[in-house]
């Protein structure tokens, strides 16, 4: 693609937007990704959602036909089960808390003023690990997705008025047929621009389109209206674009949808012949007297008959009929299909079910367990790791050149990092047991350090518990000296 400079040069603002809108990977629809991600089954054939109702005949009970046949009544119209599992929210959740759901650390070569401010931005003015969670949530169900970084005024409750950073993430709106689209633009590998388009409500309450571009040097907002469009040029504070883009090329559950449609499919007709069969069917041999449904103490009388030839008594009979069909083919498709679905999206089965009978493993065998999620959770990270370094440089940047300038020189000089730990619970005791024998069984760790990590320890009183810990053990100390004591001057 031409720069974008080349691009902006064109006085035809319509068709600048035009050149621009774009998209990366041919013949993506996000629209359907994030309905099927909400429960609709329609963007294959195979899917659940396209199993259409039963039609039956109806025949009259009274009327006949000139050949003495029951007259045909309009067809009946059954709908039919549709069960729709969870399993794309289940995988994205999953794949998201693998990469930013642990502790997150923020750390730099050096720790100076202008790094707390960096932290203080990052994790209480922007939120950031909650922006990257949602971030990537829309990147895996909807294929793509960018975070706009801005700054904006506050004013506290005391009347101070501050200018700080704020972001919002673009993705589809609720209203999917609202125009609400983004593209970046690439020279090379690299994003030199990138477009916004949405909707506005003029002062004459007329929708309008509107298109906001960033480059590196400037930021265009060009406005629709009856003469075509205006165009407004502002500077770019930032340095630098203040867009983060993720993409992936396809919605993370489509290498397993086909047996995700194989298992949903299943579970529907099951539920439909459940409720067909489920309910007992009484057979009856004979005449008989049926007791009505609010009779109590129920009973069923069968007139006896005497067999004229034989002189033989009979009389009625009733049973239920019980539906025999075998299941076992049924349940070892659903269990087959259940472990390719898990396995060919490398995620755990973490229902309740499979965890209680783990017991209590080990943290290796937990890692172990865990491997093939860790696995993918690397790959993802060739697509969020570039996110996550972008997004730094980008609160960077934006303190620097924006908020809190006097921090320039410290923010551009140093390299700050930030990372986040294994979601995967850990095993204190283990953890011990290894220090132990790594430090010939002394201990490792200080008497206060012990304290402050103690849930026992009242808050923010650590001094006041080693204190009356000291005391413990004097008040001990004495006492073991008077049992030794043997009254005669002597020990």
């Amino acid at each position: 693609m031409p720069p974008i400079y080349s691009i902006l040069e064109n006085e035809n603002f319509g068709q600048i937007v035009n050149d621009l809108s774009v998209d990366t990977i041919e013949g993506r629809n996000p629209a359907e990704y994030k309905e099927e991600y909400d429960g609709d089954r329609r963007r294959r054939k195979a899917s659940v959602g396209w199993r259409e109702p039963k039609r039956l005949e109806v025949y009259s009970d009274t009327l006949k036909d000139k050949h003495g046949r029951p007259v045909r009544l309009d067809d009946k119209t059954i709908d039919v089960a549709r069960i729709i599992s969870n399993f794309p929210r289940k995988l994205v959740r999953t794949d998201t808390a693998m990469m930013f759901g642990g502790r997150m650390n923020i750390s730099a070569d050096v720790q100076d003023d202008g790094f707390n401010e960096f932290k203080r931005v990052w994790e209480r003015v922007l939120g950031m690990q909650d922006v990257l969670i949602e971030f990537a949530e829309k990147v895996l169900s909807e294929t793509k997705a960018a975070i706009v970084f801005y700054p904006t005024t506050y004013e506290h409750w005391s009347g101070k008025k501050s200018s700080e950073l704020n972001c919002k993430i673009l993705c589809l709106p609720k209203d999917t047929n609202a125009l609400y689209e983004f593209f970046p633009h690439f020279d090379g590998s690299k994003m030199d621009g990138f477009i916004h388009r949405y909707q506005i409500t003029d002062s004459e309450d007329m929708i309008r389109e509107q298109a906001m571009i960033w480059t590196r040097e400037k930021i265009v907002i060009g406005t629709q209206s009856t003469n075509g469009w205006d165009r407004k040029e502002f500077p770019n504070p930032w340095g630098l674009l203040p867009i983060v883009y993720g993409e992936v090329y396809e919605p993370i559950w489509d290498e397993v949808s086909s047996m995700m449609d194989a298992r949903e499919m299943r579970h529907s007709r099951m539920a439909d012949t459940n409720d067909y069969f489920a309910e007992p069917i009484m057979k009856v041999f004979g005449e008989t007297s049926l007791p009505g449904k609010n009779t109590v103490g129920k009973e069923i009388t069968f007139p006896m008959r005497v067999d004229q030839d034989s002189g033989k008594e009979y009389h009625g009979d009733a049973d239920f009929l019980n539906w025999q069909q075998s299941i076992d083919s049924v349940t070892k498709e659903l269990d087959e299909t259940k472990n390719e679905q898990y396995s060919g999206a490398s995620m755990p089965d973490l229902s309740f079910d499979n965890l209680k009978s783990l017991g209590n493993l080990s943290g290796v065998s937990r890692r172990f367990m865990m491997l093939d999620a860790e696995i993918k959770m690397k790959m993802n990270m060739r697509t969020f790791r570039p996110a996550l370094m972008r997004c730094i440089s980008v609160v960077s940047a934006g303190i620097a050149n924006i908020t809190n300038i006097k921090y320039r020189q410290q923010l551009a000089s140093n390299w700050i990092t930030v990372s986040f730990d294994s979601i995967l619970p850990k095993d204190p005791v283990e953890d011990a047991n290894v220090l132990s024998i790594a430090g010939g069984g002394k201990a490792f760790n200080s008497k206060q350090t012990i304290v402050s990590k103690s849930p026992l320890t009242p808050a923010g009183d650590i001094e006041g518990e080693l204190a009356r810990m000291e005391e413990d053990e004097k008040k001990e100390s004495e006492r073991s000296n008077m049992i030794g004591f043997n009254g005669f001057g002597g020990q």
